[in-house]
């Protein structure tokens, strides 16, 4: 469906009703949330009540420019217009499962490459049969990543500044530092792990030099593994940077 208020910002997927409908249900809730919460004839209760009803708008135009991000990404990787990029994705279940998927990712973050690199995935869904599974793989992953998460895989590409040709290595208090996390740092390692983009280094597999400028010592009760990228982290960089500069 095309924007009729602004064609230049190309077509609105699905964001003008029942997202709608959702996020006032969900501004609605919270008031009568805080309206429970407090005592009756607070003052923060309309207060708040009516700030929430302005975030409706702000949110909904959040979300509306980047579905339209991300279908303009597809359009162009696809080499289709789109309208016929929407005809593609929804033409089956196979690709219309994923195509929501990217939606509903999309529409959640503030990290524009994650929204292009959706799109970029989403015009291979479309566009190439060969390329479905492969698609949806990205299209799954991408869903699941956001800032943290990249600056983290970021981290892993770094290269050791003591040791040229080799990439860094990582204890997890050092991962934690180097991105500004708490305890959380748990929930980023086990969701990159899970997705390929990290990997723990089995002790069998570190060199003697490895042992000794990563001060690892044999497994017990105290082992700190290391970690290092995953077997899709060069991949998932390559499309993160291929969707900021697009």
């Amino acid at each position: 469906m095309q924007n009729e208020e602004d064609p230049g910002k190309g077509p609105l997927i699905g964001t003008q009703g029942v997202s709608k409908v959702l996020v006032e249900a969900l501004i609605d809730g919270t008031a009568v949330i805080l309206s429970v919460a407090l005592p009756a004839g607070a003052p923060l209760i309309a207060a708040g009540a009516t700030a929430l009803k302005g975030v409706g708008p702000l949110l909904q135009e959040h979300q509306d420019k980047n579905i339209n991000m991300m279908m303009a990404a597809g359009g162009t990787e696809g080499g289709m217009t789109p309208e016929e990029l929407l005809a593609a994705v929804t033409a089956d279940p196979e690709r219309l499962l994923p195509f929501v998927t990217a939606c509903d990712a999309a529409r959640r973050t503030a990290l524009d490459d994650k929204v292009k690199a959706l799109g970029r995935a989403v015009g291979q869904l479309a566009n190439d049969d060969a390329l479905v599974d492969e698609s949806t793989i990205w299209i799954d992953i991408f869903s699941k990543v956001d800032r943290a998460h990249v600056r983290m895989v970021k981290a892993l590409c770094q290269m050791d500044p003591e040791h040229e040709g080799y990439s860094r290595l990582w204890k997890r208090y050092e991962l934690r530092e180097e991105c500004g996390l708490s305890s959380t740092v748990s929930v980023l390692i086990s969701t990159l792990l899970s997705l390929g983009l990290m990997r723990e280094i089995p002790f069998e597999e570190l060199s003697q030099h490895d042992k000794a400028r990563w001060g690892v010592s044999v497994p017990g009760p105290n082992y700190s593994p290391l970690y290092g990228k995953g077997p899709l982290t060069s991949n998932f960089m390559q499309r993160l940077e291929a969707a900021s500069q697009g």
